[in-house]
């Protein structure tokens, strides 16, 4: 899965440590409403009673429907590790490809991160909901497809992503582009993060290669304009990790942005986020995988292609001249 936050937290370092500032956020042209997030949620393995409508700004209540997601230890043999300084789109085929084990993009795919965050002086609950819609978009020759990655900090909805991704035929996920929206007691609030790969200086690179080991060299996960390259490092293999959702062996342990370790588990994808040093400014444990029932498939790809568009509007000097998202047919 996408750690778009941590990956924004990287491109300020980088960027602070290049200019010796922050990095500034994007602002809005306009002020929007909240998107209602979907009305299908998952069924957790220590379940509490949660907000059983689907406003705006609110956790997503517990509704019956799909399926728990197979899980598998062993990943099968997948193709040779890519330079990100190479981006090739005749490596894509017409199709999407979905090989890597690590990095599952099934269309329903749905995994539940429980952890927590720091606000100010406080510490609040962190919910994180990751979901692959069955929505793709044409981005600098290639067709990718869009994941829902949805922040709830202490019961509402604090931030939304759309992460534009693609693999190649040799099994090396590609990260092509993003555009956040953050919301602030179930308002909008700003869009950020907008990039795409070809576009003032936007460079696509690897969230995931096709064999990540740890001799593998550093490579880079993207290049944003005006926010430095965030890069990552595979730094073990072959761990063992409980979650609250299950254990897990044969885990791969990515350090993305020096500061934060990624794990995940073949067949399953990213099960843990953890800070290497300091205070946690964000931590993550799988509770929850499934595959979305057609309705609920439906909603959230119908929210990932009304972030679309609100990037076409908020983000114009970036998405502006984009093909637009369409639900795959």
């Amino acid at each position: 899965m996408v750690d778009h936050g941590m990956r924004r937290r990287a491109m300020a370092s980088a960027a602070a440590a290049a200019l010796c500032s922050g990095f500034l956020l994007a602002a809005c042209s306009s002020a929007t409403s909240t998107s209602t997030p979907s009305s299908e949620a998952i069924a957790t393995t220590n379940p509490a009673p949660e907000t059983t409508g689907a406003a705006a700004g609110s956790l997503p209540p517990t509704v019956a429907g799909g399926s728990a997601a197979p899980a598998s230890s062993t990943p099968p043999t997948v193709g040779a590790n890519a330079d990100p300084k190479n981006f090739d789109p005749a490596a894509f085929g017409p199709d999407l490809v979905d090989i890597n084990p690590w990095f599952p993009l099934t269309p329903g795919y749905q995994s539940v991160r429980e952890g927590g965050v720091n606000k100010g002086s406080r510490r609040l609950p962190h919910r994180r909901v990751y979901t692959v819609t069955d929505v793709t978009k044409e981005i600098n020759g290639v067709k990718t497809v869009l994941v829902l990655d949805q922040d709830f900090d202490g019961g509402e909805l604090a931030e939304q992503a759309l992460d534009y991704l693609a693999e190649d035929n040799q099994g090396n996920v590609w990260y092509l582009g993003s555009y956040t929206e953050a919301y602030e007691g179930g308002q909008f609030v700003n869009a950020n993060d907008a990039w795409l790969d070809g576009v003032n200086g936007g460079k696509a690179g690897v969230l995931m290669m096709a064999n990540p080991q740890t001799d593998t060299p550093t490579y880079a996960q993207a290049s944003v304009p005006g926010e430095g390259t965030a890069k990552a490092k595979v730094v073990k293999t072959g761990e063992k990790v409980c979650v609250p959702f299950n254990c897990y062996e044969g885990v791969l342990v990515i350090q993305e942005g020096k500061s934060e370790d990624t794990y995940f588990a073949a067949g399953v994808g990213g099960i843990k986020l953890q800070p290497k040093s300091g205070d946690p400014q964000e931590t993550e444990e799988m509770i929850n995988l499934t595959q979305l029932s057609a309705q609920g498939l439906a909603e959230l790809s119908a929210e990932a292609l009304k972030l679309d568009q609100n990037a076409r509007k908020e983000a114009s000097d970036v998405f502006g001249s984009s093909a637009p998202a369409e639900r795959a047919r």
